[in-house]
């Protein structure tokens, strides 16, 4: 049985760079093991190629933005398809940040898929996971 790591394979670390953990009490909550959460360089190019001019508006790049999100996230909430959930950093205002993460949990790890801003009304029909009190 192959043993699980806390962050990517040897050969990929280069490509990968931390951002934060999905911590116990959390996971719990969502019924998935606490691990620490990374992006590539891949989505972090596809979070500014598709999502940039978002962004500018608010001042962040992709990297920062993320970190933002991933660090001072305040409800989780299902996807559809389930292998990927949101980490919603929800606030006063009518938009929220939001970083949908990879639940695949492959290499000990839980990996961005991408991040960006939506209206509130989008998160009606999904499922509320996790909201912090």
């Amino acid at each position: 049985m192959k043993k699980e790591t806390s962050r990517p394979r040897i050969e990929d670390q280069a490509h990968y760079q931390k951002i934060g953990r999905l911590r116990k009490p959390v996971a719990d909550k969502i019924n998935r093991p606490p691990a620490n959460i990374y992006i590539d360089g891949n989505h972090l190019k596809h979070i500014f190629d598709r999502h940039k001019n978002e962004l500018a508006k608010v001042g962040l790049t992709p990297l920062m933005f993320v970190d933002m999100v991933v660090n001072n996230f305040n409800r989780i909430y299902k996807k559809e398809d389930y292998n990927s959930i949101l980490l919603v950093q929800w606030n006063g205002i009518p938009k929220v940040a939001v970083i949908e993460l990879n639940l695949a949990f492959k290499e000990g790890f839980y990996e961005i898929n991408t991040a960006f801003i939506r209206k509130k009304e989008k998160f009606n029909n999904l499922e509320l996971l996790w909201e912090k009190k």
